[in-house]
């Protein structure tokens, strides 16, 4: 359903070639999110809350997009 919708989101330019979008599908966008979130927290749980938000986010971003 997401490539459905990624393939709708491409524009046609006027001489019938298409120009693909850089933006990533809402949902997958949410749900890539969610996931950096809840990685983000599970890291600073094992490590007792020592570091700032904003490293266990960075570092959870980092891994997440390994993966996605």
């Amino acid at each position: 359903m997401e490539m459905e919708r990624y393939k709708r989101d491409r524009s046609i330019k006027g001489d019938g070639s298409a120009e693909t979008s850089s933006r990533l599908p809402v949902a997958y966008e949410l749900e890539l999110h969610r996931v950096i979130e809840l990685e983000a927290f599970l890291n600073a749980e094992k490590d007792g809350f020592r570091c700032s938000p904003q490293d266990y986010w960075l570092a959870a971003e980092r891994d997440v997009h390994q993966y996605y």
